[in-house]
């Protein structure tokens, strides 16, 4: 089915909870929202600490820091993601949760976004079209965020095309790429890029970094004249279902893993939606 948007969350979750969030989230959670009209595939994603150390990560204000989860929903169908009969949905699915005592409620959810899927790409060696692109299996992906300069979006989109498709794709490790724009109204001047990793996110992360290092020499990275502006560069690692055996640690708890008591995985509603 022909992917048409995205819900990215960036979830914080203290880190005792590895085992007991992960497999609530796999198997109550996922797929209670999967199950939608709007939903085609839901995704979700670990950052470990040795995977945020990864040097060439951007965590800023935007995104509250590199938090240790992401999941994303993946739109399409008959049934339009924005419409009102999608958010009663949403709406609904989580009030019954909430209701029967199925949600969860240690850490808190530090970044939400909705975006419409407007292109995607692939190496030269993946002969697939267009519209399969976002169903490629990878092994994990890099959040691209980034703010589009004085000349608006087009100018963005324009550089990343002229100066950073081609040259990304030079990485082994990267299969693809999704672009996005925001829904809300007030996230326009914003750009998202998903890139698909083949192998370890960290490991293509390591990759764009020196070739974003060899782009500064000729001036094609940082973007000319501020056309875009890097918000966020974030790697995760694909969550294989009940297999949560990667090392999260045992950090000192944050304020924001534990001053909250709100529900860690809401649904991602857009600001002015119920």
């Amino acid at each position: 089915m022909k992917i048409t948007g995205l819900a990215l969350a960036l979830l914080d979750i203290p880190a005792r909870y590895t085992q007991e969030y992960n497999r609530w989230y796999d198997l109550d959670h996922l797929p209670e929202h999967v199950a939608k009209a709007d939903v085609v595939a839901g995704r979700r994603y670990v950052a470990t600490p040795a995977t945020r150390a990864t040097p060439g990560t951007l965590a800023g204000e935007l995104t509250s820091g590199h938090p240790p989860y992401a999941t994303m929903y993946l739109f399409g169908g008959p049934l339009d993601f924005m419409s009102e009969q999608a958010f009663a949905g949403w709406r609904d699915t989580d009030r019954a949760i909430t209701r029967a005592g199925r949600f969860w409620r240690q850490g808190r959810p530090v970044f939400t976004s909705w975006w419409r899927l407007t292109a995607a790409h692939t190496r030269p060696s993946i002969d697939v079209s267009a519209d399969a692109v976002p169903h490629l299996a990878h092994q994990g992906v890099v959040v691209s965020i980034g703010r589009a300069g004085p000349g608006g979006r087009p100018a963005a989109l324009d550089w990343w095309e002229r100066t950073q498709r081609d040259d990304l794709y030079e990485l082994p490790g990267l299969l693809g790429t999704l672009q996005l724009e925001p829904v809300e109204t007030g996230e326009q001047d914003l750009v998202l890029h998903v890139l698909l990793c083949a192998q370890p996110a960290a490991e293509v992360l390591a990759g764009l970094t020196a070739v974003r290092n060899r782009q500064r020499l000729t001036g094609r990275f940082p973007a000319h004249g501020g056309a875009h502006e890097t918000l966020a560069l974030l790697p995760y690692e694909r969550i294989i279902p009940l297999q949560y055996d990667f090392d999260m640690g045992e950090p000192a708890e944050s304020a924001a893993s534990t001053a909250s008591a709100q529900p860690a995985a809401p649904t991602p509603t857009p600001a002015g939606r119920p």
